[in-house]
């Protein structure tokens, strides 16, 4: 048995002997003193018996699904008319969008926002009425967003709130990302504790830091690497001219061992 489990077990007798004796809590204030030392001193003596490490791994992954946040803003004197010509641009864009054979699923219509703007010197002089209505589309096929893009633009819809290139296989890359990582502690463990001159013992601790990422609109950098980072050897892939970063998946785990 360890000195700090016999040092727990002992608190806890002596606790239940002395707590109902006012005139003991001199004596249990000290013992309690010498049990926390106790502890703490066997905890920094583990600590420094013990080595930690940690590799990381990048997947990169390419996109498959882009999510199109789009929006259509009106403006007129008359809200009702405003409002139905931009109820009829986002009709339009729908039924595009299911000849391109995208499903009602994968087809959202958001917000609808609708506010009067007054002249800044006349408060009571109504200028126009605005229409706002967001339209949100996910593409399956990556290679049909420049083309659905562009005509979407050119059946009136006149906002691009944002463009995400993402991935449907996360949890498999993760898992991979992962498993790259432990190898990559562990031959950084191996290396360090021979380059030092101490034998490795059994893990007592594992811990994980991941980081997932999607590549968004105008997100188009590599990651720099470090010596500790290991990466599959995937290329970013172009999509009618455009450089659409690949997905990078990262996991960072930590071992901690005990030196024997």
């Amino acid at each position: 048995m360890r000195i700090t489990e016999c040092a727990e077990i002992f608190s806890l007798f002596i606790f239940s002997k002395l707590q109902n004796f006012k005139q003991m809590k001199p004596i249990v204030t000290i013992i309690c003193c010498f049990v926390v030392n106790i502890i703490f001193s066997q905890q920094m003596k583990d600590y420094k018996n013990e080595f930690s490490v940690t590799g990381e791994a990048i997947v990169r992954v390419a996109p498959d699904q882009v999510v199109l946040q789009l929006g259509v803003e009106s403006r007129g004197e008359d809200l009702l008319k405003t409002k139905s010509e931009n109820a009829e641009i986002i009709s339009k864009a729908m039924a595009y969008c299911r000849e391109q054979d995208i499903a009602d699923k994968h087809i959202q219509t958001d917000y609808v926002h609708m506010n009067p703007t007054y002249n800044y010197d006349a408060p009571a002089d109504l200028r126009y009425y605005t229409v706002d209505q967001a339209l949100s589309i996910t593409l399956q096929h990556p290679e049909q967003y420049e083309e659905i893009l562009t005509e979407l633009l050119k059946i009136g819809i006149n906002k691009v709130q944002g463009i995400s290139f993402n991935t449907t296989k996360l949890k498999e890359n993760r898992t991979l990302a992962r498993k790259m990582a432990v190898e990559a502690a562990k031959e950084k463990a191996l290396f360090l504790a021979s380059e030092v001159g101490i034998t490795l013992g059994e893990v007592t601790n594992v811990s994980e830091y991941s980081q997932n990422l999607s590549s968004g609109f105008g997100r188009f950098s590599r990651s720099n690497m470090s010596q500790n980072i290991v990466q599959n050897g995937a290329n970013d892939m172009a999509i009618d001219g455009l450089s659409v970063g690949m997905i990078p998946i990262k996991a960072s785990i930590t071992l901690t061992y005990r030196i024997k």
